[in-house]
């Protein structure tokens, strides 16, 4: 039998605050508050649904559908009382479509996907607007941050409103539009300073210039 009234979620980050790209781990921990074990039956195999929100459209989820056709047996998972850790997912920033996220106010949820009753657990977080590019070379060595900018014809150097950066590789792949790169600052042997390049991807249409550096707690180092 399955008490759903004895089963919550909770969700938990790292911080709330984000660069667009930045890595996220998201960690969803089931709880038993209970004094005997719960067990909770699932209909498929994923235990778990992590969404990330703008307002009520979902702009990222971890759920994949199911192939046409295919069916799994349901399966049980006892939880003991207590926090029991479901996942520790690191997500990579990209929105479902395989673009950038626009900068802005977003809602992480978490959802435990069992027969009848669901148990939720929701987050604020937010998605700050890309560094400028003539801001990078005041930044320390290997400060990660995420520029936005247009590649020239070699496909090796980003520009934006503010200057132009070297890139320590070529993003061949990378369509004639606006990116956001993520990456860091790096000196060469014959002090020639670049752009370490971590990630990249396409920039919503709708994405702003960009604006002020984050501030340290920000950032991620």
């Amino acid at each position: 039998m399955f008490f759903a009234a004895a089963l919550t979620l909770s969700l938990q980050l790292q911080r709330s605050t984000f660069d667009i790209l930045d890595a996220v781990n998201i960690e969803v921990v089931a709880h038993n508050s209970g004094k005997a074990p719960v067990s909770a039956t699932f209909p498929a195999p994923a235990e778990y649904e992590i969404d990330l929100l703008r307002g009520s459209e979902v702009v990222w989820t971890t759920l994949r559908p199911l192939a046409p056709g295919a069916h799994f047996p349901a399966h049980g998972r006892s939880f003991m009382p207590g926090p029991s850790v479901l996942t520790v997912y690191i997500w990579n920033g990209l929105a479902g479509g395989g673009t950038a996220l626009p900068p802005g106010e977003y809602t992480l949820r978490a959802r435990m996907l069992t027969s009848g009753t669901q148990a939720e657990a929701t987050l604020p977080v937010r998605f700050i607007n890309t560094v400028p590019v003539a801001a990078v070379e005041k930044l320390k060595d290997g400060d990660e941050v995420t520029i936005s900018g247009t590649l020239d014809a070699g496909k090796n150097h980003l520009t934006d409103q503010s200057g132009t950066i070297a890139l320590m590789r070529k993003l061949t792949a990378a369509p004639a539009a606006t990116i956001a790169v993520r990456g860091y600052l790096t000196t060469a042997s014959d002090r020639t300073k670049g752009f370490f390049v971590e990630r990249w991807a396409p920039l919503p249409k709708n994405l702003s210039s960009p604006v002020s550096i984050p501030s340290p707690h920000n950032r991620r180092h």
